[in-house]
C-alpha cells in the first residue's frame, strides 16, 4: 500500500479496510502548514508531512519552526514549496506552506544558494582576468 501525501477522490473510491483507515487518518490531519525533515537537505531531499492535532495545539509549524529538529520561535518566515508526489505510475503536484527560521530556510534553498555562490565566484574570476589584461 502506497502512502499518499495528496489524496484525490479517485484514491478515496477504493474500499479496502486499509484505504478506509488511511482516509480517516488523512481527514484528521491539519493541512494548512507542513512539517519538514531536513536531515538530507544537501542531497536536495526534504521530507514533508502534514501536522497532527497535537502539533497544531503546540504551535509547531506555525509559531515554531516547521523543521522537525528545530524549535526556533523568532524571525519565522512563510515559504511555499512545490511538492512533487510520485506514486507507482503517476505524479501529483501541490504547493504547500512552511514556516521556517532563517537557518532552516537556508537548508530549504540549499541547492539554489550553492549554485548562486558558484556563479558569483565564476563571475569574479572572469572579472579579475579581464582586469589583468
Amino acid at each position: 500500500m502506497a502512502c499518499r501525501f495528496i489524496r484525490s477522490e479517485e484514491d478515496d473510491s477504493e474500499r479496502s479496510w486499509e484505504q478506509r483507515l488511511a482516509k480517516r487518518y488523512y481527514d484528521k490531519l491539519f493541512k494548512e502548514y507542513c512539517l519538514a525533515d531536513m536531515s538530507r537537505y544537501k542531497e536536495s531531499k526534504v521530507g514533508l508531512r502534514w501536522r497532527t492535532e497535537k502539533e497544531v495545539i503546540a504551535g509547531k509549524g506555525q509559531f515554531i519552526c516547521g523543521n522537525k529538529d528545530c524549535n526556533a520561535k523568532e524571525e519565522l518566515c512563510s515559504y511555499e514549496a512545490r511538492l512533487a508526489h510520485l506514486l507507482e505510475t503517476f505524479s501529483k503536484q501541490a504547493l504547500v506552506k512552511l514556516r521556517l527560521c532563517p537557518g532552516c530556510a537556508y537548508k530549504l534553498n540549499y541547492k539554489k544558494e550553492k549554485e548562486k555562490k558558484r556563479q558569483m565566484r565564476k563571475e569574479q574570476k572572469e572579472e579579475t582576468k579581464k582586469k589583468r589584461r
